[in-house]
């Protein structure tokens, strides 16, 4: 038994939210993991149980990144925990570290992603 698992991607302000959402229940319900914050503040981990993603007001879309076997599952925090959340990059207008590309949610995402697919836990 495998759970489908998606790159989702909901409305915000300057730039959209990207997320992992892991599908573990037959209502379409599961398990989303993502970074929260801001880089002016810094962001962190999070992860929690979700609703259907496209039930909600802000959702603009989902990509099927893969399956998980249930075996697998587990590994799924560990691999994203061990991703470092953006850090604070910015104070006020001036950027604390003008030689380092930013990083936001969707930088965070697309690395989580590639570590889950490096680590052979996401299956196509």
């Amino acid at each position: 038994m495998s759970y489908e698992v998606y790159r989702v991607v909901s409305a915000g302000m300057p730039r959209d939210h990207h997320s992992i959402f892991v599908e573990t229940s037959d209502d379409g319900s599961g398990y989303i993991f993502q970074v929260v914050g801001n880089i002016q503040n810094g962001m962190e981990y999070d992860d929690k149980p979700a609703e259907r993603p496209d039930e909600s007001a802000t959702f603009q879309g989902k990509v099927y990144i893969g399956k998980v076997s249930v075996a697998n599952y587990p590994r799924i925090k560990a691999i994203c925990t061990a991703i470092p959340a953006p850090k604070k990059q910015f104070e006020g207008p001036h950027c604390l570290f003008p030689g380092e590309p930013l990083r936001r949610c969707q930088e965070w995402t697309k690395e989580a992603i590639d570590a889950l697919l490096a680590a052979g836990v996401l299956e196509n």
